[in-house]
């Protein structure tokens, strides 16, 4: 386990606000947004990722403050995800860190290839996370 993973009590009650937070996203602020800013939906798109992992990671015992880290607890820990999804995370991960740090813009094109893949990742994480919320 990473030196940035950390051994917490399990928190079904977090990881379940989790997963209301990451549904409320993709059912009532992404439809909100003009489709023309694609850097509105990046960031939107990875922070549901970012709370359906750390709801997970909830479920399971653990914490942790880096991105890296989440993606890394994800992909060593659950075999859900192809390795192409994996690097998609990563790629939204680079692409928000621009937009929020840097305001640089995503281009269009990058939605329009990607956006099928992102929510089949989502739905993914959302399933698996459900799971072991109704499990616990």
């Amino acid at each position: 386990m990473s030196e940035g993973i950390f051994k917490v009590s399990k928190d079904i009650v977090r990881a379940k606000s989790m997963i209301q937070m990451a549904n409320e996203r993709l059912n009532d602020i992404i439809p909100s947004f003009p489709k023309d800013k694609s850097y509105k939906f990046i960031e939107e798109y990875y922070e549901i990722i970012v709370q359906l992992i750390t709801a997970l990671m909830y479920c399971d015992g653990y914490k942790t403050l880096g991105h890296l880290e989440l993606i890394e607890y994800l992909s060593k820990n659950y075999n859900i995800l192809s390795n192409n999804q994996i690097e998609l995370i990563d790629r939204l991960r680079k692409f928000r860190h621009g937009v929020v740090y840097y305001g640089k813009k995503v281009s269009e094109e990058f939605m329009a290839n990607n956006e099928e893949d992102i929510k089949l990742i989502i739905t993914s994480l959302n399933q698996l996370v459900e799971e072991k919320v109704k499990d616990s």
